[in-house]
């Protein structure tokens, strides 16, 4: 339209010479206002009394985390647990890394056998399994609210399910996988693991040694798997191992204390 055609006076609109009143134009559109408003409030209601929320909370910002990264969360993530089989060097490789990482060490056979007051075979012995494993789930107990401390675990810690989950929850979990055939020449000359003995009580020959061992290995590997860090130990130097384990782990605690920040 040009000037001539619309033409605005006080009180009215003029449109190609007819005069239209602007409380028409204006009630027209505060009718239109008060309807969608009132569609909106009681959509909102309506929302809030399903929901227990306003309907605008769906439409909360939320961060979304890039993909293939995975959020680490653990209460003391420099609470380090080494598992593996007996004679894949959690007792000697411990301290060292222990060491390294500037944490305190631990080994948690030991630590029971000074609370029982006698050794493991005795244990086992005198008081059976069930015994020895209530004794090693208490003493990990004991252990699962500190921090920067290394804890080197029995071999058969990860079957009792009340350790295992403490385990998992508090700490972080460190893998040292040895191949059967390795750790039967290891222990073959071993005469304090009960476990790898005959069912009369009798050492083992190597090769009646290593099956068994490999039988006990695929009943454990369930858990074995769920470590957090896996290192293979059968054809590496110590030091070598410590190195890696001490790299893994760092990298590790910085990626679950950054998660605990997300």
């Amino acid at each position: 339209m040009d000037s001539a055609s619309c033409e605005m006076q006080k009180g009215k609109l003029t449109v190609s010479g007819q005069s239209v009143n602007n409380s028409f134009w204006l009630q027209g559109f505060s009718h239109c206002t008060i309807r969608a408003f009132s569609a909106f409030f009681i959509y909102w209601r309506h929302r809030k009394n399903v929901t227990g929320k306003p309907a605008l909370t769906r439409f909360r910002a939320t961060t979304v985390q890039p993909r293939g990264l995975k959020t680490i969360v653990k209460k003391h993530p420099s609470l380090i647990f080494l598992t593996g089989f007996s004679g894949s060097g959690k007792s000697t490789i411990g301290p060292l890394l222990a060491n390294s990482l500037g944490y305190e060490f631990v080994d948690l056979d030991h630590l029971i056998e000074n609370l029982a007051g006698k050794s493991i075979t005795r244990i086992f012995a005198e008081d059976g399994e069930p015994v020895f494993r209530d004794l090693e789930c208490n003493a990990l107990a004991d252990l699962c609210s500190r921090d920067e401390l290394v804890v080197s675990l029995g071999g058969g810690v990860l079957e009792n399910d009340r350790s295992y989950e403490a385990i998992r929850d508090n700490g972080t979990l460190v893998y040292l996988h040895s191949s059967p055939g390795i750790l039967a020449r290891r222990l073959c000359n071993k005469t304090d693991r009960p476990l790898l003995k005959g069912d009369d009580g009798k050492k083992l020959s190597k090769e009646e040694l290593e099956r068994k061992i490999d039988t006990i290995i695929s009943k454990r590997s369930r858990r074995y798997e769920t470590a957090d860090i896996t290192v293979q130990t059968d054809s590496k130097r110590i030091g070598s191992t410590v190195e890696e384990l001490t790299r893994k782990i760092e990298r590790y605690i910085r990626k679950a204390e950054a998660g605990r920040h997300q």
